[in-house]
């Protein structure tokens, strides 16, 4: 995994920070995406943006939606465009008080335009890993890599994102 080597040096270097953090609450958050797909008709990767709004239930379980813009690759068969509608659970573990990893799995449904199998919707699984730091009290950072199945096509989904916690 490519994020495997800054996602430990994350967690190590922001674990021994104190607490300012609520443990729960709703919170909304948007950011960066890099959208690469593993298929040799279409160019490789595409930046695209992400929003999200969820509830932390506690440390370690929380409940999240998302508007994902998938991006726009272009091939010599053909063109991709695409977003995604996302619904999933957060299974975390914090490390301090400041910190937590979590482990994603939800459903996504996607509408896609692409020339190589024509206009396609359809709803498939999604699952990820990521790290959460809480910097103040009501904001924090993320960082997360997804996989997104949008019909035959594999999407690696990584973001950088601000959250706001009410």
């Amino acid at each position: 995994m490519k994020f495997a080597k800054p996602l430990l040096a994350a967690l190590c270097m922001f674990s021994t920070f104190n607490a300012f953090a609520d443990d729960r609450g709703f919170y909304v958050g948007g950011g960066v995406t890099k959208v690469e797909i593993d298929e040799h008709q279409i160019s490789d990767d595409d930046n695209a943006y992400k929003a999200f709004v969820g509830y932390r239930l506690n440390p370690y379980l929380s409940f999240e939606g998302a508007w994902v813009d998938l991006g726009h690759f272009g091939g010599d068969e053909g063109n991709f465009d695409g977003h995604s509608v996302q619904a999933a659970a957060h299974l975390g573990m914090p490390i301090g008080k400041r910190v937590r990893v979590f482990g994603s799995m939800g459903v996504h449904a996607w509408d896609a335009d692409h020339d190589i199998a024509g206009d396609s919707s359809d709803l498939d699984m999604t699952y990820g890993l990521g790290v959460e730091v809480d910097i103040l009290r009501n904001l924090g950072v993320r960082l997360e890599q997804e996989v997104l199945k949008v019909g035959d096509i594999d999407l690696d989904q990584t973001s950088a994102s601000v959250y706001f916690m009410f």
